[in-house]
């Protein structure tokens, strides 16, 4: 029997600045850096996983710097950290583009702003937030998922840790 839409996942690639291990649930307040936005996926969540697993292995870790306080417009005005220009963080979102092609996974959101449009930046939230200047390691990559619609809690699923920069 197929699942109903609601019970479907949807996932999203990200760089958390908190060290959640597999299995931990976090809400959206939780500090990260998008590699790439929300997609859904036909193929069974386990799949997903292991794919992810297999196919961001050997990833090094980086540095980026932290840029200077920015904001969306979309509806609304999203305060935002600019993320400094990275060729190691582009190349990390050019790889989970061409992954997403392989597990055949379509965007869960109207505009992804991937590609040329990725602006990599953190969402200030209240409490701790970067600053400009500070660097960041960017030393893992996680699978998150989380119900199409309904709830805020958000899952990691799978998570490989990048070996040491070169």
């Amino acid at each position: 029997m197929a699942e109903k839409k609601p019970e479907k996942k949807r996932y999203w690639l990200t760089f958390l600045l908190k060290d959640l291990d597999v299995g931990e649930t976090f809400s959206p307040q939780v500090l990260h850096l998008t590699i790439i936005p929300w997609f859904v996926s036909e193929k069974p969540e386990e799949e997903v996983a292991d794919s992810f697993r297999q196919y961001f292995s050997q990833q090094l870790a980086f540095t980026v710097g932290i840029g200077r306080e920015d904001e969306f417009k979309n509806k609304r005005k999203i305060p935002i950290n600019l993320v400094g220009s990275s060729p190691a963080l582009h190349q990390l979102h050019q790889k989970a583009l061409a992954w997403f092609e392989d597990i055949e996974a379509r965007w869960a959101v109207k505009k992804p702003h991937v590609g040329s449009e990725f602006i990599p930046h953190i969402r200030r939230r209240q409490g701790h937030n970067p600053a400009e200047g500070d660097k960041l390691t960017v030393s893992s990559l996680s699978l998150v998922s989380a119900s199409r619609r309904g709830d805020d809690r958000r899952t990691v699923i799978g998570k490989v840790i990048f070996n040491a920069k070169a």
